[in-house]
């Protein structure tokens, strides 16, 4: 039973990966057919999530090691969900949804604040000063996001995008750099890989990353869908954002079920997050089928001649 049940916690990431490698591609060609940014960097993104993902499946098959551990944490609670996110920034740079994004980053720092003044009230003053560290830069880049927001919305993206090379490249030193806790790095009872063999300096940076991220994803789906319903746009469209904003948020769901212990739904959402934002997508004509349409439409008489 247990051999089948580590067979089956292999195979789900292993699933997921694959899925998002095809996926990571498809969007690769669309960008490299019609040159969106939101595109590449949505390929970008999702190939992190293949890479985590493979990691998991590497541990589970042929055992964990601080190298896998590092890469799983790296492309996976720190840069998945924030270039998926970035994505949508890209996608939709409005004032109104510039400041949700704003929103999602805040709402990523205060875990770093509340932990910074419980680790003042224990007198724990160098780990303290570092989470509050943590948490003052996550305002502080919600508070540039929300300031460009309203004043130059079409930098939003690009302002966006140096932001998250610099918290990518920090928070990338210090996972590469940190000491692991190899008896901690698997939940003793699921076996399901946790963030807790990492110090929690380095743990309390990725709600910055993940919340902000899934949440400017979730946030910009729903905005998506809400918009194309309120201008009585086509039904696919509202269908395709439902789907991927209930994909941001599987996943992000079993992620934070995962930082406080409750691990066993933890390769279901991501497994089940892949399929949901696949699905949306594939829904997408604007992603998939109008570049199959014209493929298929019949080329002007001029350009025929010229072919020929």
């Amino acid at each position: 039973m247990a051999g089948g049940l580590d067979l089956l916690h292999a195979a789900l990431p292993l699933l997921a990966s694959l899925l998002c490698l095809i996926f990571s591609a498809l969007l690769f060609g669309q960008w490299y057919g019609r040159r969106r940014p939101y595109q590449l960097i949505w390929a970008a993104g999702l190939f992190c999530y293949a890479v985590a993902a493979g990691a998991d499946a590497s541990g589970r098959l042929a055992g964990w090691n601080e190298p896998t551990y590092r890469t799983w944490y790296l492309f996976g609670a720190v840069a998945s969900a924030a270039w998926l996110g970035l994505g949508e920034v890209y996608l939709l740079r409005t004032s109104g949804f510039g400041e949700l994004v704003a929103l999602g980053v805040f709402a990523g720092a205060i875990p770093a604040m509340a932990k910074g003044g419980q680790l003042l009230g224990q007198h724990a003053d160098p780990v303290a000063q570092q989470a509050i560290t943590i948490g003052l830069a996550g305002i502080a880049a919600a508070g540039l996001i929300a300031l460009v927001s309203w004043e130059r919305p079409q930098w939003l993206g690009h302002v966006t995008l140096v932001l998250l090379l610099a918290g990518t490249a920090v928070a990338a030193a210090r996972v590469l750099r940190a000491p692991v806790d190899a008896s901690a790095m698997l939940d003793p009872v699921t076996g399901v890989p946790q963030g807790a063999a990492f110090p929690e300096t380095v743990r309390l940076m990725t709600p910055l990353f993940n919340i902000g991220g899934a949440l400017a994803l979730l946030f910009g789906a729903a905005y998506s869908a809400w918009a194309f319903w309120r201008r009585g746009g086509s039904a696919e469209r509202v269908v395709s954002n439902g789907l991927i904003a209930l994909g941001a948020f599987a996943p992000s769901l079993t992620s934070s079920l995962n930082r406080f212990g409750i691990t066993a739904p933890f390769y279901w959402g991501e497994l089940l997050g892949v399929l949901l934002i696949f699905t949306g997508f594939l829904a997408s004509r604007e992603v998939f089928t109008r570049r199959w349409l014209r493929s298929r439409a019949p080329a002007p008489a001029g350009a025929t001649a010229q072919r020929a």
